[in-house]
């Protein structure tokens, strides 16, 4: 995809989910391939907790390396047979240049899981694994893609093993490097039947790569492949789906796409900043595809040669999920692009934007919708952003405030859709939001979907919760996992902060939690009593004052804690009057920091942060 560089603002009015507009900028953007180097360590120190009976979260892996994914989250986590679970990540032992980069993996085998690493499966260096189980052999199959020394793409590693849990790896490369062709990166696979499905991407060309791919006439382009397990055969090798061709497709994209698989019904959702959003779908196992345009982009086969009006797209991260009725469920968040100048290959986004959308196949294209999103969380009618929420090093590359949907199904037909996205209490010393993981489900295919939830606010303040991905099996209950930081947005030489030891968390959550409204954000009711505003001064030195309004005379309390949790301050105020007024806090000495303090009064209660210096 061609390059531009982090410049050139405009101004702009961006929607968002419960809320008025948020200003936004529209960002001309690089697209980023892999990650840079991480150089310090330090972990955020995960413990076992739990929501419900059945719902907990624990540390299972670790990795210096936390770009797991360019844009769509990849299969990294299943439920096996008797209640086993196995997950697979990009690890990384080292920092730069990643000389250790790997599949990490790590097993439960019922009982337990084996210890937290971040130690790989493969003898050579590799990463972006993707995870799938195959209940005919009793196989797990990890799939990643090496990069040579020369930086040429390698082709992918197949890493194989007999037997859930147990036995040895053994790995052998498959799709790689020809004479003239490099081998592809970023494979995602599903398994159908006797089949393994692969949907990948020649590289970038802004890669080291000595040759462009080109196929169909379309540069460096999405690809797909078919093995048959019973021949051990590779039936179809690195080629183009129909209708994947230079009349709508200029090039490809690192992660643009999605696969899933359900007996012999195959989906694979394609989309990408300037591309349509396109859904193929295969009933005979990968052997015959039917493509679908669901959103088409407004200038086909968009070279960056053309001007762009402010158009509607998605930011590259989709995701598709097949029930047991062969219906192929589509996520994507929503992006906005515009091209005003001809003078660079580049486009510019907006990075404001905020929606998590849903189409399924047996709908009208038209029916597409809008469920889920960064929510209004505290109710007061706006989303409230920090100062450097759009900043280049708060971001995970193109993504949007909202973004990386997943999505599993239970056999009772109900969908459960993950999603990333920043929240409203949880903000960093340098002023930006961190990102949570969300849910909204459906209990009627997708007709109808819940309030917004978020799965993660419970382990803490100041860390980010991201790249999460569901198992595709259920049991009662959701399992998932995403990797949590101390830090905001993906590591980069102007984002040193967020190098670190970063952790895998693997979380279990009792679907009767969510339907129960025992995790995450429940449908609140508005406080019509009170408002509060931001302490004065902040930072201070212990000694300061919180703006209050209240419509009544009414008794209050104020609470400060750390960010473990911990009270360090509580005052009461009685008969606090009507109207504006402020809450003076003397805290003495109290250790520099942040801090959360709350305002409750009736059952009624609003949180912000504050410094103390």
């Amino acid at each position: 995809m061609a390059l531009g560089l982090l410049a050139g603002y405009a101004q702009a009015q961006t929607p968002v989910l419960n809320g008025p507009n948020v200003s936004s900028q529209a960002i001309k953007y690089r697209e980023v391939i892999e990650a840079s180097p991480v150089r310090t360590s330090s972990g955020t120190g995960l413990t076992h907790k739990t929501l419900g009976k059945k719902s907990f979260a624990t540390k299972i892996g670790e990795t210096q390396n936390d770009q797991q994914t360019n844009a769509s989250i990849y299969r990294r986590v299943q439920l096996l047979p008797d209640g086993k679970v196995s997950a697979t990540w990009t690890t990384s032992a080292d920092a730069a240049p990643y000389v250790t980069r790997g599949s990490g993996y790590n097993h439960f085998n019922g009982t337990a899981w084996g210890p937290a690493t971040a130690l790989r499966i493969e003898s050579e260096r590799c990463g972006f694994p993707n995870y799938v189980y195959n209940p005919t052999t009793n196989e797990e199959i990890i799939t990643s893609h090496k990069v040579l020394s020369s930086g040429v793409a390698g082709g992918i590693i197949m890493s194989r093993k007999t037997g859930v849990g147990s036995g040895t790896w053994t790995s052998s490369t498959v799709l790689d490097t020809t004479a003239t062709i490099p081998g592809v990166l970023w494979v995602q696979t599903a398994v159908s039947g006797d089949y393994l499905i692969a949907i990948g991407s020649y590289t970038d060309s802004s890669s080291t790569q000595p040759n462009r791919v080109n196929k169909g006439g379309v540069r460096t382009p999405q690809v797909y492949s078919r093995y048959q397990f019973s021949t051990n055969t590779w039936l179809v090798k690195n080629d183009l789906l129909p209708g994947y061709d230079n009349s709508r497709y200029y090039s490809g994209g690192g992660d643009n796409y999605s696969i899933d698989a359900n007996g012999t019904n195959v989906a694979i959702i394609i989309g990408g900043l300037t591309d349509d959003l396109a859904l193929y779908k295969s009933t005979d196992a990968g052997a015959t595809w039917t493509k679908t345009i669901i959103d088409s982009f407004p200038v086909a086969a968009y070279d960056y040669k053309q001007l762009v009006d402010t158009s509607d797209t998605n930011d590259g991260s989709v995701h598709v999920s097949i029930d047991n009725n062969g219906v192929a469920h589509c996520f994507w968040a929503r992006s906005r692009v515009l091209d005003n100048n001809l003078e660079d290959e580049s486009i510019s986004f907006f990075p404001g934007q905020n929606a998590i959308l849903y189409w399924s196949d047996n709908t009208p294209i038209e029916s597409a919708k809008v469920i889920g999103g960064m929510p209004d969380a505290n109710n007061n009618g706006e989303l409230d952003l920090a100062g450097s929420w759009r900043d280049a090093t708060a971001r995970y590359g193109n993504h949007s405030l909202a973004t990386m949907p997943y999505a599993a199904i239970d056999n009772n037909g109900n969908i459960y859709c993950i999603f990333s996205a920043l929240t409203e209490d949880d903000i960093s010393t340098d002023n930006k939001n961190f990102r949570d993981i969300y849910i909204v489900y459906s209990k009627d295919g997708g007709a109808t979907w819940s309030n917004i939830k978020n799965l993660t606010d419970w382990l803490g303040l100041n860390v980010e919760q991201v790249f999460g991905s569901a198992s595709k099996k259920m049991d009662g209950r959701l399992h998932l996992t995403f990797l949590q930081k101390g830090s905001i947005g993906r590591y980069s030489e102007t984002n040193p902060g967020a190098a670190g030891t970063h952790e895998i968390v693997y979380m279990v959550v009792d679907t009767a939690d969510i339907f129960g409204d025992l995790v995450g954000l429940n449908k609140v009711t508005n406080n019509e009593l009170f408002t509060v505003g931001q302490n004065f001064p902040n930072p201070s030195n212990g000694n300061t004052a919180i703006p209050v309004n209240f419509k009544s005379t009414t008794s209050v309390n104020v609470t400060v804690v750390d960010l473990l949790g911990k009270v360090v301050y509580a005052q009461s105020f009685e008969n606090v009057s009507a109207g504006n007024s402020q809450l003076n806090l003397n805290m003495g000495s109290i250790n520099p920091g942040v801090y959360v303090y709350s305002v409750e009064a009736a059952g009624f209660k609003t949180s912000r942060r504050m410094i103390i210096e």
